[in-house]
């Protein structure tokens, strides 16, 4: 665990716990130095412009877009798809399958300790749909058991 925290440097010097990932997530200094990199070299819009810079700045990002391809072992690069964050990237899914795919008593299952920004849409979407929004309850370990999982995920 310790090797993970040299890797970002709010970590340094500080014996905290950071648990607020939900709304912010810390950034490990591979990633600082990255955005440093664009911004000091190929800052312009990607896919915008057709301009020296802004050529280099698609490069980058679709480079980058190959990168992660490979890192989660994705079929086709197009399945990669960037948002600002993971709020935009879940209303992005909520929105464009839900909307297109549930009906009326359709369910989408949820677990009761979804952050909002996975509840509220799923929220909106059922009712628009008329479909149901089911929770999953937590054990006194803070667990998802079994049998939960089981009799509210169904076909």
């Amino acid at each position: 665990m310790n090797d993970i925290r040299k890797d970002f440097p709010i970590f340094q010097n500080r014996d905290i716990a950071y648990l607020d990932s939900g709304a912010t997530t810390q950034k490990p200094v591979q990633v600082i130095n990255a955005i440093k990199e664009f911004y000091e070299k190929y800052n312009a819009n990607p896919h915008r412009g057709a301009y020296s810079l802004s050529m280099q700045a698609t490069e980058k990002y679709e480079e980058t877009r190959d990168k992660i391809q490979k890192f989660i072992n994705a079929k086709h690069r197009e399945e990669i798809i960037f948002s600002k964050n993971a709020t935009e990237s879940l209303n992005l899914v909520a929105y464009s399958y839900g909307l297109d795919n549930l009906k009326k008593d359709d369910e989408v299952v949820l677990s009761i300790m979804e952050h909002h920004s996975n509840l509220v849409p799923w929220q909106k979407i059922t009712k628009i749909t008329g479909s149901k929004l089911n929770y999953m309850y937590i054990n006194e370990n803070f667990e998802i058991p079994d049998e939960e999982i089981e009799n509210k995920i169904r076909k």
